[in-house]
């Protein structure tokens, strides 16, 4: 099955299928052993950083390799990526799903550059992901508050999303309704009478980014009522990695064979992916095709 056709089977049966980033190869493994142990479809994702830290082609080949041993789909997303040479580099690699930020664009900018990015994706059979609003937050544990108006400037607007999706024929479309990068004490409501409005206003598929720290019940709520098929998981999957192997790395201070010590890190991680996968509804659908 295409990335096309499982994001379709994800909205005619109501789930969800996560979008795990990944830096490096232990926390790749990890999403990737708990995703099989819960036969779920996956999307392996990589910011413009990560991608350059373990190379496009490397973790294309690490995704494939696993999904071979594993026996589950996993895609290849490039992640907010904020620029057509950024773009290219998922493109050439062979990634599945291309993700473009052109938020930081003019509106007519960001069109410009998305059509030009979908002609040549979709001549490759890849699908397109685009915004055209700032999320707010990064990709961090935060232990300040974040402020609501810089979250609610951030909110998508329906109507100029319905404009934008018509102009570009992007196959995915990244809203924001109370959704943010990062964790945060006082992590913000989601917004479900806008989201229901962009449902209605867009006919692509929508994405949910930031879905670290939304609790399960809202996350299952943006599923039912608002069609969205992939959510980002990033900051709790760094945190889980971190906290861990600190811990680890404590209570093994004379252990410098790194291999020995990452089993309980992994598991960690391990962890949040499967509850991740549970709360998508996505689990056992790798074996409903």
């Amino acid at each position: 099955m295409s990335a096309k056709d499982w994001l379709n089977k994800a909205q005619m049966e109501g789930f969800a299928i996560p979008a795990f980033n990944v830096g490096n190869l232990e926390t790749f493994k990890a999403v990737a052993v708990k995703a099989g142990e819960k036969r779920s479809p996956i999307i392996i994702e990589s910011s413009p950083g990560e991608t350059k830290h373990m190379g496009a082609e490397n973790i294309v080949d690490i995704a494939k390799n696993f999904s071979e041993e594993f026996n589950i789909p996993i895609l290849v997303n490039l992640d907010h990526a904020t620029s057509y040479e950024e773009c290219k580099i998922g493109i050439g690699a062979g990634y599945e799903m291309i993700h473009f930020d052109g938020s930081g664009f003019s509106i007519e900018e960001n069109i410009k550059i998305t059509n030009k990015l979908v002609e040549e994706a979709h001549a490759k059979g890849l699908l397109v992901e685009a915004e055209i609003d700032h999320i707010a937050g990064s990709s961090e544990v935060h232990k300040e508050d974040i402020s609501i108006y810089e979250i609610k400037r951030g909110f998508t607007n329906p109507q100029v999303a319905s404009t934008f999706v018509a102009d570009t024929g992007v196959d995915i479309f990244a809203s924001f309704f109370g959704n943010v990068h990062g964790v945060f004490p006082n992590q913000p409501p989601l917004d479900f009478e806008l989201l229901e409005k962009i449902r209605d206003e867009i006919p692509c598929f929508l994405s949910l980014h930031g879905g670290s720290g939304i609790s399960d019940e809202q996350i299952k709520e943006a599923i039912k009522i608002g069609r969205i098929v992939k959510i980002n998981i990033n900051t709790e999957l760094r945190a889980a990695f971190r906290d861990n192997f600190e811990r680890v790395l404590a209570e093994n201070k004379e252990e410098y064979a790194l291999y020995k010590i990452f089993p309980p890190v992994l598991e960690a991680v391990g962890k949040v992916v499967g509850d991740k996968i549970e709360t998508f509804g996505s689990s056992g659908k790798a074996d409903s095709i």
